[in-house]
């Protein structure tokens, strides 16, 4: 039987095997979103996590979120009526003893120690944090021991750091998760003056370090495995072979469409695509840089009109062209719902690498449309109706 399945690679045999699968939920499929944390390679690091909180946590940073991180703090341990209009945040302070604050926040009414844990054992002074903070600012003082995980064979209220200290007074157990928790509940009354990039990284971090969404992705993970295994049973190398067969396809279309674009770069460095007229190649690219089989590849121009009075960056259009996969760049999306395996989809939109890619820019209409060209034909035909789509783009645009 297993002989017989490696012989097996024909078209009708492979749809047979494919339509036998379901559309996998929503839920499960999420794309993996790319994180800083992760990327640099440290995304379990405890001083890294108190940077960033303590970013957060001052109101007067450049994120726009201003007090949302430290009123959501104030929530996390019922002080909700605390005055929070002058807060001064530092991290690693030394007490007396030569012991460390992680974060050390002043409020006009109270000053907060941090204790941040990420991985490792609770073994500080809490005691001493609370009467050096206390001592030096002049107002009361409470120990937050900030955590993802509960602590594991011990209460804080009994741990031997913590002596004199009185748990919900002013020694308090907060776990990351429910600090994400009611940050995010109030994410929306503060969104619209911030900062889209700190929101981005607020999102980020909470990805990286919320057990909770973690749990999630694991659990996703395995219904993913399961719905496969299950799905995949008794036709393995059917699908096996349509994999390779499938990479075979992609990497032949990105060689010939990578062609296609350098042979029309070259023809446009040294005349312009609209015979006449002054328009100079502004830009061009190919995403991803680094090709992935399953990854779409496009290839974009940016062209500016070069004429007096004409304007900045809005006067510069984005052609691309592209072939029949998903892809998501961050700031533009295709997902085509019809055209083939032998489509090459073409759209435009004002702007250019480095400026505004929003739905508002866009040119063509429908955004995705297919170009008049199939892959199985020439380098010549291809180029050909890349720079007919692109001619009547420019003209119809600039009215020229």
């Amino acid at each position: 039987m297993i002989n017989e399945m490696n012989r097996i690679d024909e078209s009708g045999t492979w749809h047979d095997a494919i339509a036998g699968f379901t559309e996998v939920s929503a839920s499960s499929t999420t794309a993996t979103r790319p994180n800083i944390f992760r990327i640099a390679g440290f995304p379990r690091r405890e001083t890294v996590s108190s940077n960033v909180l303590a970013y957060f946590f001052d109101p007067d940073e450049d994120h726009g979120l201003k007090d949302m991180m430290i009123k959501a703090l104030l929530r996390t341990i019922h002080k909700e009526d605390m005055d929070v209009s002058d807060v001064s945040v530092s991290t690693e302070v030394s007490t007396d003893k030569n012991n460390r604050i992680d974060i050390l926040l002043d409020l006009p009414e109270l000053s907060i120690v941090i204790e941040n844990k990420v991985d490792s054992g609770l073994y500080n002074d809490l005691a001493d944090y609370h009467c050096w903070a206390k001592e030096h600012s002049g107002n009361e003082a409470i120990v937050v021991v900030l955590h993802p995980f509960p602590f594991d064979n011990f209460a804080l209220a009994d741990h031997p750091s913590a002596q004199g200290l009185v748990v919900e007074q002013d020694l308090f157990d907060v776990l990351y998760d429910d600090l994400f928790r009611n940050a995010l509940g109030m994410l929306g009354e503060y969104s619209l003056d911030a900062n889209p990039r700190a929101v981005d990284l607020l999102q980020q971090f909470i990805d990286n370090y919320s057990p909770e969404r973690k749990q999630k992705k694991m659990d996703n993970t395995s219904t993913d495995i399961t719905q496969f295994v299950s799905q995949a049973n008794g036709i393995e190398q059917q699908l096996v072979n349509v994999r390779k067969s499938f990479e075979k396809y992609t990497e032949a279309v990105h060689s010939k469409l990578h062609t296609v674009h350098e042979d029309l770069i070259s023809r446009w460095e040294e005349e312009s695509p609209v015979n006449g007229k002054s328009v100079t190649l502004a830009d061009n690219w190919e995403w991803p840089k680094r090709y992935k089989p399953f990854y779409n590849q496009y290839y974009a121009q940016s062209f500016k009109l070069e004429n007096p009075g004409s304007g900045d960056m809005g006067r510069v259009i984005t052609c691309e062209f592209f072939f029949n996969i998903e892809f998501n760049d961050g700031y533009v999306s295709s997902d085509p719902e019809y055209g083939s395996f032998n489509t090459i989809w073409y759209k435009a939109y004002w702007g250019g690498l480095g400026t505004n890619q929003k739905p508002e820019v866009r040119i063509t209409k429908p955004y995705h449309q297919i170009l008049d060209a199939k892959l199985e034909g020439s380098n010549e035909d291809i180029k050909n109706a890349v720079e007919e789509a692109i001619e009547r783009t420019l003209k119809t645009c600039w009215n020229i």
